[in-house]
């Protein structure tokens, strides 16, 4: 009787600690609420969170109540990002499956980019027709040809993406419909043309250099530190040293290497699945042995356009315009040790400043671009 009792007893016990268990589990989210902890979507996801809506005060906005009322609680709900991420990491990492629709799931551990056609190209389904292949090549040409009647050389670099330098490690899915990509059809079309277009294809550099280097982040759409200075900014300065002999740049005898750790907030790919808490990755950068010359760099935002313009202490240098993407920001502490002034501009779908040129005066201009820009129509001129 007496063992009865105590086996009441401790069931009772039981049933009242999973009854409180299950009630602190309901109260949880709402004191994570009312003491904002894990609410924050800012760091997590790069957007601003919705908004408490206000009273409305017509039909449609009390129409849209209900929705905009939700999208708040979910951006405010404690400790959500807590949740979203325990989801995440188990669809990813325990299922496989992508958890945005612009990453794919590739190979040993690889994650690659469906945005901006960037998969179709690779597999040859997005590609120039024959006009729009013509029209890019004749609108790159007369760009040369003006800066020619200036005395300004241009070259064009183009980088490919990641997704066609690491074939192997895509999804046994993607394969490839047709081989020549966007970026094949302008190869082979300029030599079919004999086109005067000075144009720097980086892809079998990257291929080659893969073999003793990572050359493209594996969480991430753009290139390794490594990549960005063996392989990026040598070829550029090779070329500049050829129509500019007296031109001095960095060498790898003037640099250290460095590795260093990449937090998942600095992986595109990974915050685009919303698992930049848990990625990580090692890459390897170049530090200058030599005394820094760099004395200004002046930020300014005409017409929306991020532009730098750098200073430096080499006053026998070159100075140039360099029209970018995100690929060249890696290689902005080479440029800026390496020129004179250099005004480096985003190109903002594929455009050229020609009252920067007339400005600026440039001695040398480079024109970079990754390859899923090609998808921008080439602006009229």
């Amino acid at each position: 009787m007496r063992a009865m009792s105590l086996g009441i007893v401790h069931s009772t016990l039981l049933q009242k600690l999973c009854i409180g268990i299950f009630l602190a589990l309901l109260l949880l989210p709402m004191i994570g609420q009312t003491l904002s902890v894990g609410t924050g979507v800012t760091a997590t996801e790069m957007r601003a969170p919705n908004e408490l809506p206000r009273l409305p005060t017509t039909f449609n906005e009390f129409s849209v109540l209900p929705q905009r009322f939700e999208a708040w609680l979910k951006d405010h709900f404690g400790f959500r990002n807590d949740l979203v991420l325990a989801n995440n990491f188990i669809r990813v990492k325990v299922f496989g499956q992508s958890t945005s629709p612009l990453v794919v799931l590739g190979r040993n551990g690889w994650l690659f980019y469906t945005g901006e056609h960037a998969l179709e190209q690779t597999r040859g389904i997005d590609r120039f027709s024959p006009e729009e292949l013509d029209r890019w090549i004749d609108v790159m040409e007369r760009r040369q040809a003006w800066l020619a009647e200036r005395g300004i050389p241009m070259l064009m670099v183009a980088i490919p993406n990641k997704e066609r330098v690491y074939l192997e490690d895509l999804p046994a899915w993607a394969t490839q419909v047709n081989p020549e990509s966007r970026m094949d059809q302008i190869v082979r079309r300029l030599a079919e043309r004999r086109s005067p277009l000075v144009f720097k294809d980086m892809t079998a550099d990257l291929v080659a250099a893969k073999k003793s280097m990572k050359v493209y982040l594996q969480a991430d759409t753009h290139w390794t530190g490594d990549a960005a200075f063996a392989v990026g900014y040598r070829r550029i300065v090779e070329w500049i040293k050829t129509v500019r002999p007296d031109f001095t740049p960095l060498t790898p005898a003037d640099m250290k290497q460095v590795r260093v750790m990449r937090q998942g907030v600095d992986l595109d790919l990974a915050r685009m699945l919303g698992l930049a808490a848990v990625y990580r990755e090692e890459e390897v950068r170049y530090e200058s042995l030599r005394p820094p010359k760099l004395r200004a760099n002046d930020v300014s935002m005409p017409n929306g356009i991020v532009q730098n313009i750098l200073r430096a202490d080499l006053p026998t240098a070159p100075s140039v315009v360099w029209f970018r993407d995100s690929f060249t920001i890696p290689m902005f502490p080479y440029i800026a040790e390496s020129f004179s002034k250099a005004v480096v501009t985003e190109h903002k779908g594929l455009r050229f400043d020609k009252a920067l040129i007339e400005e600026q005066k440039p001695d040398v201009v480079v024109y970079q671009f990754v390859e899923r820009s090609l998808n921008n129509p080439v602006p009229a001129e």
